[in-house]
């Protein structure tokens, strides 16, 4: 129970993996084919490989559940009047895949949604960044021309992402103290053939496909506006956070040949290195998406994070990740599970509390997980022991 000493400043509801497809998209039919007549070579081999081939590009190609926009409305709304959490300010934070094929209508639509719930929170900020399924051409990357990649590149950086990387931050005023908490994001999608075939990711110079002396180096460009930012005082330290599509920490079992980031401990390295000038990390907590799966899962939370160490971040940072917030699983996946164990539906919100004792060194954040039991019906703070009211807490030193 907080005391007058006790002040929540802040929520960030924390979205990611909506994977929009728009019912007016065009199908990849002859990647569909192709795939289907090679799971069916594979099968005379083995009905295992074939079933986890068939399996990765259902899920890869799967679009939205079409109930999932208007209950995570309809929770919002809740949220945003409910008494305990009312009067804070709140930011919204997009950590990407905004759609499944990166189709310019699909884009739109799901942008139109983060508008929305923008709206309904009183929201001071909306922050939304790309990932790797928003970098395909409306087609399979691996049977996409250059042509058609090139363009769509162009096309995100004209339109749904405009501008260049890293973006932010945005701030918010820490109470009792000079500090302040800064959100930024850096890029980790990679509009290529091959490894996002793979959903692989790389904080590189950006725009990568130009010449290297056009390119802006996402991490020290990161840590030179941070730096900037540092108090004149020579001591203040500030609270960051860090947005991006790919974990740094990638939940265990992490697989270098999919899914992770190639560069995950050089981007770590610049996080940590950055404490040298004496005011804390470059972030202390990571924010991502990409997986599908909340992590640290509900319950397992450590209570401050010098507790456990996510390698390759050091003691005194957070890996954070919100599962897919409306992605269509896949019946078997749905049958295999009973229907409080499935939640494919999940989104996390951050409440952040300061002390008027400690608010210049410390913060405490609490975390709700949201979800579908069963994936259908409506968006609920989940619950599960220890937190039986579905509220964790974790202290930070920042």
């Amino acid at each position: 129970m907080a005391d007058e000493e006790d002040k929540p400043f802040l929520h960030i509801v924390h979205i990611s993996d909506i994977h929009c497809r728009s019912a007016g998209a065009a199908t990849d039919l002859a990647t569909e084919r192709f795939v289907q007549a090679v799971a069916a070579l594979v099968r005379q081999v083995s009905s295992e490989r074939a079933d986890f081939l068939e399996a990765y590009w259902e899920q890869g190609r799967a679009g939205h559940d079409p109930e999932a926009h208007d209950r995570f409305c309809a929770f919002l709304k809740w949220f945003a009047n409910h008494p305990e959490f009312r009067d804070v300010d709140t930011w919204l934070v997009d950590t990407g895949d905004l759609s499944t094929m990166g189709d310019i209508p699909s884009l739109s639509t799901a942008k139109g949604w983060l508008i929305e719930y923008r709206k309904i929170l009183k929201a001071k900020a909306l922050f939304s960044i790309y990932g790797n399924h928003d970098a395909w051409p409306s087609t399979f990357p691996l049977r996409s021309s250059l042509k058609d990649l090139k363009e769509h590149r162009d096309a995100l950086r004209a339109g749904p992402f405009k501008g260049r990387w890293p973006r932010g931050p945005v701030s918010a005023q820490i109470p009792w103290t000079k500090s302040r908490l800064h959100l930024f994001a850096l890029n980790s999608a990679i509009d290529d053939r091959w490894y996002n075939t793979f959903a692989l990711g790389e904080v590189a110079g950006d725009p990568w496909w130009q010449a290297q002396d056009s390119q802006i180096d996402q991490l020290a460009q990161l840590e030179f506006d941070m730096e900037n930012s540092l108090h004149q005082d020579g001591k203040t330290r500030d609270f960051r956070i860090l947005a991006i599509h790919h974990p740094v920490h990638y939940p265990p079992p992490r697989s270098k040949s999919a899914m992770s980031l190639m560069n995950d401990k050089e981007v770590a390295d610049a996080l940590i290195t950055f404490d040298k000038k004496g005011r804390g990390k470059l972030a202390h907590v990571v924010l991502s998406g990409h997986t599908h799966e909340t992590y640290p899962g509900i319950g397992k939370l450590p209570k401050n994070a010098v507790g456990k160490v996510q390698q390759p971040l050091t003691s005194g940072q957070l890996q954070l990740v919100a599962g897919s917030l409306a992605q269509t699983p896949r019946d078997t996946d749905h049958a295999s599970s009973t229907p409080e164990e499935f939640v494919p539906h999940q989104c996390q919100i951050l409440t952040f509390w300061a002390q008027r004792k400690n608010a210049d060194r410390l913060l405490e954040i609490e975390r709700r997980i949201v979800g579908r039991p069963g994936g259908t019906g409506d968006y609920r703070i989940l619950t599960s022991p220890p937190s039986s009211d579905g509220v964790e807490t974790i202290q930070i030193e920042y």
